[in-house]
């Protein structure tokens, strides 16, 4: 059992959201974080790891580096690529399970699984 739950709460701040008790309002003075911690999933006594240090040094750093032309056009174009590959897959797995479908639903129609096997008896003697 969390020992801040058996504390009492205090009542939320004027303008301030009801579910701010995760720790001080962004503006406030001593904030570690942007977002809230129930958002990003980390302890607030936790510091910033090595990679999300890093990546923000290199944001905040410039000059950005060059970024081609087309890389939107070519973005685009690799997402249309990538949407009709999965449409293809989906259709082709769809019509391969409508193939096995017919082809049981036929099988159990010219074999009849559920009908007893014939007796296996030998014929009678005629003529002896």
């Amino acid at each position: 059992m969390n020992p801040r739950e058996d504390q009492e709460r205090p009542a939320p701040e004027a303008g301030t959201p009801p579910d701010s008790r995760n720790g001080p309002p962004a503006g406030a003075a001593g904030a570690r974080w942007s977002t809230p911690p129930q958002e990003t999933g980390r302890p607030e006594s936790r510091a910033p790891d090595r990679k999300e240090s890093e990546v923000r040094r290199m944001l905040r750093a410039g000059p950005y580096p060059p970024v081609p032309p087309d890389l939107g056009g070519r973005a685009a174009a690799r997402g249309r690529r990538l949407l009709l590959r999965r449409r293809l897959l989906h259709r082709t797995g769809t019509l391969l399970a409508l193939v096995a479908l017919l082809t049981l639903l036929i099988w159990a129609g010219v074999e009849q699984p559920w009908r007893p096997p014939p007796a296996r008896t030998t014929p009678p003697v005629v003529g002896y």
